[in-house]
C-alpha cells in the first residue's frame, strides 16, 4: 500500500508540474463558486493578471498557467518557500463558461488524498487511533486551501469589477462643448 501511495504521489506531481492538459480537469470537485458575468465581459477577461491579484499572504504562492482560452489551471508553487507549509488537497481550475454567462472556480481533489483517503477507511480496523489524527491533518489542509480558493474567487470578483467599469468608461460618450 505505502509503496502504490508513494507511486501515485510521484506521478500526480508529475503531471502537476508538467501542467498537463488531460490529467487537470478531470476529479472530484471539493470546492466551487460561480460568478455570473455579463456575456460580453467573459471575452476580455484578463486572466494574466490573476496571479498578482491574488494575496500570497505567508503560504506559498499560487501559480496560474492557461489550458486553454477559456481555461486556466491554478496550483500552489513548488517552489522554495520560508512560512508555513500544508499538503495540498486539490489542484484549481478556473472555467469561462459563455453559455451559461459565468466563470467557475472549482478545487478538484487530488488522487493521492483519494488514495490516503481509502487506506485510511480500511485501516480504521488496524489502527483506530491514527483515524482522528489523519482526519485532522486533511480538514485543517482542506480548510486553508479553501481559504485560498476563496482568496482566487474574489481575485476574479475583484478583476471582473475592473473590466467592468474599464468597459463602462471606454464607452462613455465625450461631449463636445
Amino acid at each position: 500500500m505505502a509503496n502504490a501511495l508513494i507511486a501515485l504521489v510521484l506521478i500526480e506531481g508529475a503531471l502537476l508540474v508538467l501542467w498537463n492538459r488531460a490529467y487537470w480537469p478531470w476529479g472530484i470537485p471539493l470546492f466551487s463558486r460561480r460568478i455570473a458575468v455579463p456575456t460580453s465581459a467573459l471575452l476580455h477577461f484578463p486572466f494574466d493578471r490573476l496571479e498578482g491579484e491574488v494575496a500570497a499572504e505567508k503560504w506559498p504562492v499560487l501559480v496560474f498557467r492557461p489550458l486553454s482560452r477559456r481555461t486556466w489551471a491554478f496550483r500552489e508553487s513548488f517552489g522554495l518557500h520560508f512560512g508555513w507549509r500544508y499538503p495540498p488537497i486539490m489542484r484549481g481550475l478556473i472555467v469561462i463558461d459563455l453559455q451559461r454567462s459565468e466563470i467557475r472556480v472549482v478545487g478538484l481533489c487530488s488522487w493521492s488524498v483519494l488514495f490516503a483517503v481509502a487506506t485510511l477507511v480500511l485501516a480504521v480496523d488496524v489502527k483506530p487511533a491514527a483515524v482522528p489524527i489523519v482526519a485532522v491533518l486533511l480538514g485543517g489542509s482542506y480548510l486553508m486551501q479553501r481559504h485560498r480558493f476563496m482568496a482566487v474567487d474574489s481575485a476574479v470578483h475583484r478583476l471582473m469589477m475592473g473590466c467592468e467599469s474599464q468597459r463602462l468608461l471606454v464607452r462613455a460618450p465625450v461631449r463636445a462643448e
